[in-house]
């Protein structure tokens, strides 16, 4: 399980790299990916959550990251929507720590 520490207030994308029974997904045979930060945060792909090269990047902004307690330890959640219609869990295989910031504001 990878560790990933954010600071509160933060804005970027978590890179995951998906596989599921230790093989990478086909990206042609998803038609959806749902992303849940413990139950705080949640990013869609497509829509939300971007795919480039094997590695989805489910993005967090200032305003969510700057919501959350620190020290909260938060497991990346993952269902896969296949095109049959099939949908399975999987491990997101991070846990995001939270960090706390001195400030609270946007920039």
């Amino acid at each position: 399980m990878e560790l990933l520490r954010i600071k509160q207030g933060d804005a970027y994308s978590i890179p995951v790299e998906l596989q599921l029974n230790g093989s990478a997904v086909d990206i042609a045979e998803v038609s959806a990916v749902e992303f849940m930060l413990g139950r705080h945060i949640r990013a869609v792909y497509p829509g939300g959550a971007t795919y480039d090269d094997g590695v989805f990047y489910v993005p967090v902004t200032q305003k969510q990251t700057a919501a959350l307690a620190a020290g909260l330890e938060l497991p990346l959640d993952i269902r896969v929507k296949f095109n049959g219609g099939s949908v399975i869990g999987a491990d997101g295989g991070v846990i995001v720590v939270v960090d706390d910031a001195m400030s609270g504001r946007e920039i």
